[in-house]
C-alpha cells in the first residue's frame, strides 16, 4: 500500500514539474496596444465645409504669387517699403489669416484636421505603404503588433497641447476597455512630445508601459523660440546648406554645398542677404504687427515650442499682457508645470513606464537667424532639446580636442565625431542619436525596427542592451542602413574629397583675383 502512494505521489510530482516546465512554452504573449502620437500637421487642417485650410492649396499659392509680384517689382524700381508691405500683407494675410486665433488663444475660424479615435482596420491605408516618418512607423507597429492593435492620435497642431492631453487619456482609456491590453507603447514624434509631456502632468503615467520620444519638441526649438524674439534675418549659407541635405543624396549635397562656396565667394550671398535684411528691418514692425502676431501670435501650439531660453522675451515682442491675459495664462501653465518640468514628469514615469529619448543631428535648423543658423538640430528642432539637454557643437564644428565629458560617468557619453556630450542628458543612458537623419524621417526598416525593439521590451532597455543599437548611431540614406558611429561611417568619401578640394581652389582663385582688383583699384 505505501509502495503503490510513494508511486502515485512520484507520478503527480514528475507531471507537476513537466508542466511547470512548459507553462513558459504555452504561455502567450503579452497583448500590447502600440500608438503613434503625431507630430505637427500629417493630415491637413480643414474647413468645415471639408475645403483645405493648411497647408494651403496649390491655387491660392499661385493666386497670391500673381497678387504679390506687381507690389515687389514696384520696389525694385521705387525702393518704397511701405508701399511694398501695403502691396504684398493683404494677399498673404488671405491665405494665412483663417488659421488665426483670438487673443484668449482660440481658433477664429471653424477649422480642424481629420481625427483618428480608433484603431486603423479599414482604414489603414495611408499608413500601411509608409516610407518614413510616422507613417512607416505606424506600418511596422502594424508588421508587429497587428493592425487591430496599432493607433494613430493626431490634433490641431494650433491648439493647447494640454487640451490634446484630455483627448489623448480619453482615447487610451477607450483602447483599455475595447482591447483589454496586458500593455500600452506610446512613440511621440516632434510636436507629440509637447501632447505626450501634458498627458504625463495631467494623468500621470499608470496606463503607460513604454513612452519613446521621436524627434521630439518637449524642450522647445530655437527656430520658433528666434522668430517669437524679433531675432530674425535671413543667412543664405545655411539656406543653402540645407536645401543641400533635403535632397539626401551625397552627390547633389556637394554639388549645392560647392555652388554655396561659388556663391559666397563671388559677394552674391552677401548681396542678396544685405538687400533682403535691408527690407526685414525696415519693416520688421510692420511684419509682427500686421502679419505675424495676429496669425501665429496667438496659437498655444506655438507657444509649446517657444524654449525657456527665449520665453520671457517671446512673450514681451508678441504678446500684450492684458488683452492676452487668458491666453498667457494658459502659456504659461504649460510653460512652467510642463516644458520647464519635464525632466521631473519623466523620471516620475519611470516608477511605471519605460522611457526612451531619440535625437538626430548634424543638420542646419531654418535659416531664420545668425543665432539659429549655428544650432546643431536634425533639421528643425536642436539636438540639445530633442535630447533633453545634450551638450551641443555648434553646427559644423566639434566640441574640441580637449573636451572632457561634463559629467563624470563610469561610460563616455562623447560621441565619435565629438559632436555630442550625452552626459548631461536628463536620461544619459536611455537616449540615443542619430548622425545625418532628417527631422522623423526614420525610414521603414532598420530605422524602425529599432523603434520596434524598444516598444515590444517590456523591461528597460538601455544603450548599452543591444551591440546593433549604441548611443551613437548614423543613417546612411545611398544604402538605407542604419549604422553605429564608426571612424568608417563617418569618413569623407572620394566625392567629399574631391570636392573639398575644389572648394579650396575656388576659394584661392576669388582670393587673386580679389588682390588684383585691388591692386588695379589702387
Amino acid at each position: 500500500m505505501k509502495k503503490t502512494a510513494k508511486t502515485i505521489v512520484s507520478i503527480l510530482l514528475t507531471v507537476a514539474m513537466i508542466f511547470s516546465v512548459c507553462i513558459p512554452a504555452f504561455a502567450s504573449e503579452p497583448k500590447t496596444a502600440f500608438i503613434v502620437v503625431s507630430g505637427m500637421n500629417t493630415f491637413p487642417l480643414k474647413y468645415s465645409n471639408g475645403e483645405q485650410a493648411f497647408p494651403p492649396s496649390s491655387d491660392s499659392i499661385t493666386k497670391m504669387v500673381f497678387e504679390v509680384l506687381p507690389p515687389v517689382l514696384s520696389f525694385l524700381v521705387t525702393s518704397d517699403y511701405d508701399a511694398l508691405a501695403d502691396g504684398i500683407f493683404p494677399p498673404l494675410s488671405d491665405v494665412f489669416g483663417p488659421l488665426a486665433f483670438d487673443e484668449n488663444g482660440d481658433s477664429i475660424k471653424d477649422i480642424d484636421g481629420t481625427l483618428f479615435d480608433c484603431s486603423l482596420v479599414g482604414i489603414e491605408e495611408p499608413f500601411v505603404a509608409g516610407e518614413s516618418n510616422e507613417f512607416a512607423t505606424v506600418r511596422a507597429g502594424i508588421d508587429t503588433f497587428g493592425l487591430e492593435n496599432t493607433y494613430f492620435f493626431n490634433y490641431d497642431w494650433r491648439k493647447d497641447p494640454l487640451v490634446h492631453a484630455d483627448r489623448l487619456n480619453a482615447f487610451i482609456e477607450k483602447i483599455k476597455v475595447e482591447g483589454d491590453y496586458d500593455r500600452i507603447a506610446l512613440a511621440a514624434f516632434s510636436m507629440g512630445g509637447t501632447v505626450t509631456c501634458s498627458y504625463l502632468y495631467k494623468y500621470g503615467s499608470e496606463d503607460l508601459d513604454t513612452i519613446i520620444m521621436c524627434s521630439t519638441a518637449f524642450q522647445g526649438t530655437s527656430c520658433v523660440g528666434s522668430l517669437f524674439s524679433a531675432d530674425f534675418s535671413l543667412t543664405l549659407s545655411a539656406l543653402w546648406h540645407r536645401l543641400a541635405l533635403l535632397t539626401r543624396d551625397n552627390t547633389w549635397t556637394n554639388v549645392i554645398d560647392y555652388l554655396d562656396v561659388v556663391l559666397e565667394e563671388s559677394g552674391f550671398n552677401g548681396g542678396l542677404e544685405g538687400f533682403a535684411n535691408g527690407i526685414t528691418d525696415a519693416l520688421k514692425g510692420r511684419i509682427y504687427n500686421e502679419l505675424l502676431i495676429p496669425i501665429f501670435g496667438h496659437m498655444p501650439g506655438l507657444w509649446a515650442l517657444v524654449p525657456d531660453v527665449n520665453y520671457i522675451d517671446a512673450k514681451a515682442c508678441m504678446l500684450n499682457g492684458t488683452e492676452s491675459e487668458k491666453l498667457v495664462k494658459r502659456i504659461d501653465e504649460y510653460h512652467y508645470n510642463v516644458q520647464c518640468n519635464a525632466e521631473n514628469l519623466l523620471k516620475s514615469a519611470m516608477k511605471d513606464t519605460n522611457i526612451y529619448i531619440l535625437a538626430q543631428y548634424n543638420w542646419p535648423s531654418l535659416p531664420i537667424s545668425e543665432s539659429v543658423s549655428v544650432r546643431n538640430t536634425d533639421n528643425l528642432i536642436d539636438a540639445e532639446y530633442a535630447s533633453g539637454g545634450a551638450t551641443c557643437a555648434e553646427l559644423g564644428e566639434t566640441l574640441g580636442e580637449d573636451y572632457v565629458q561634463k559629467i563624470p560617468s563610469e561610460h563616455n557619453h562623447i560621441s565619435l565625431d565629438n559632436q555630442i556630450d550625452a552626459s548631461t542628458c536628463m536620461f544619459p543612458d536611455q537616449t540615443w542619436f542619430f548622425r545625418d537623419m532628417g527631422h522623423v524621417d526614420y525610414p521603414y526598416g532598420e530605422s524602425t525596427d529599432f523603434i520596434m525593439w524598444l516598444a515590444t521590451s517590456e523591461k528597460q532597455l538601455t544603450v548599452y542592451d543591444n551591440e546593433q543599437y549604441p548611443q551613437f548611431m548614423t543613417y546612411d540614406y545611398d544604402n538605407a542602413k542604419l549604422l553605429p558611429l564608426t571612424q568608417e561611417a563617418i569618413a569623407p568619401t572620394t566625392a567629399d574629397t574631391i570636392f573639398d578640394v575644389l572648394e579650396k581652389i575656388t576659394v584661392f582663385i576669388f582670393k587673386v583675383i580679389n588682390d588684383l582688383m585691388a591692386n588695379v583699384i589702387k
